[in-house]
């Protein structure tokens, strides 16, 4: 999972537990996906009908837009993932691909989203980078997007058996042992147990097939650069098509996963 998605999953779960609970849990800076950013602001665009429009900082950090959400009248965040084609999971390794994610923060009559633009600070050696949130949609219909998180748990065992097959007949063992290792933790009782962001989202806020679900699929996201999943071919087409086809649908109900995992909250 990179640093980005785990930032901007934990943003919704833990601005949740605020709008909703009125807690933040000591969010911002301790929780580990701010580990590496210096700054992490929040901006819209001001317009104006006779001036140029203008670029607002409306929240220095996390908890200050949390609040600035809350006074304008937010009820609770909701993650959206937006894919940008067929082959999503090619371009994940590289920046603005593998498609979109958004937090969609949702009021009475209609929803406003935010994505997240990180830039490195050459200038700064321990926290190099620089996240900025902008608000890119403002007032769109409300899509609070869920789907049933037993289907989809369903859907991805079902990807995962298939491929953890083809991992074993045709690359290594250690490809077939991370997605065998990803399809086991769907049944697990503590499935957050050795997942490197301990604090990504409030577990307590979640049914335990949410966490197996946002685990599996987060151990399954194998999609990235040299070395990588998509760092490989085939020489026969038959293989190299089969490789495509399993790539293709895991990436694909991976973000779905990750979306309804989040989405269906107990609180």
């Amino acid at each position: 999972m990179t640093g980005i998605l785990a930032q901007t999953i934990a943003t919704v779960s833990y601005g949740n537990e605020y709008l909703i609970k009125n807690k933040t849990n000591e969010f911002y800076p301790q929780n580990s996906t701010f580990q590496h950013c210096n700054t992490v602001d929040f901006r819209e665009i001001k317009k104006s009908l006779f001036t140029k429009d203008k670029e607002i900082t409306v929240a220095n950090n996390p908890i200050e837009w949390f609040h600035f959400l809350s006074k304008n009248g937010c009820q609770k965040l909701s993650l959206y993932y937006q894919s940008e084609d067929n082959d999503d999971y090619r371009t994940s390794a590289f920046v603005g691909g593998g498609g979109n994610w958004y937090i969609e923060c949702i009021y009475k009559n209609y929803s406003d989203f935010w994505i997240s633009n990180w830039k490195h600070n050459k200038e700064i050696k321990d926290k190099p980078w620089e996240a900025t949130y902008g608000k890119s949609i403002s007032k769109n219909a409300t899509i609070n997007r869920r789907y049933d998180v037993l289907e989809t748990k369903n859907n991805l065992k079902n990807i995962l058996e298939e491929i953890a097959e083809f991992a074993y007949k045709q690359t290594t063992e250690n490809w077939g042992k991370i997605f065998e290792s990803s399809k086991l933790t769907l049944e697990s009782e503590k499935p957050e147990i050795d997942f490197y962001h301990t604090d990504l989202i409030c577990w307590k806020n979640y049914e335990l097939e949410n966490r197996q679900l946002l685990m599996s699929a987060s151990k399954a996201l194998v999609f990235g650069g040299m070395g990588s999943w998509n760092d490989m071919w085939f020489e026969k087409e038959e293989t190299e098509k089969q490789y495509t086809e399993l790539s293709r649908e895991l990436y694909k109900v991976i973000m779905k996963g990750i979306e309804s995992s989040i989405n269906t909250e107990i609180i």
